[in-house]
């Protein structure tokens, strides 16, 4: 293993070992190993171009490393707010939607359908066909009250 070492060039060792962590972070995601994946192999094309002595290659990579896991904490900050926060609930989002009644609703439970789904339905009594309004959700059941 020592003499492998030895035959590596240290400037190919900075790329060879960002290829090794870009793999390590596709193996094990939810770590930030792909910002120092960026960093070594920002570290090795330096190295490689400039030939810099290894106490610089250290630096450039401490620099590239805080650079680049800040500027992937911003990214990540950025993508944490979706446009629609409603965008995986589901039942919030069908409040204030119109359902048709498929089933009369008599003593307060029938069904209602969107389209290609049906649901439980809750609220005054109403006739198939009629046009309604949902107004809350509780659990599996949509609450409507008949358009005006």
């Amino acid at each position: 293993m020592s003499e492998f070492a030895i035959l590596i060039d240290p400037r190919w060792g900075w790329l060879i070992g960002g290829v090794i962590l870009a793999i390590a972070q596709i193996i094990v995601p939810g770590v930030f190993l792909i910002w120092l994946a960026v960093a070594a192999i920002l570290t090795g094309l330096v190295a490689l171009i400039f030939e810099p002595p290894i106490a610089v290659d250290l630096a450039v990579f401490a620099v590239a490393a805080v650079a680049s896991i800040y500027i992937g904490r911003n990214l990540y900050r950025r993508a944490e707010h979706p446009a629609d926060p409603l965008l995986n609930n589901r039942a919030a989002r069908m409040i204030g939607m119109r359902v048709t009644i498929c089933e009369p609703i008599t003593a307060g439970l029938g069904r209602a359908t969107d389209g290609d789904s049906f649901w439980a339905a809750r609220g005054p009594d109403m006739a198939a066909g009629t046009i309604a309004t949902v107004t809350g959700v509780e659990g599996n059941t949509i609450v409507v009250e008949r358009v005006a």
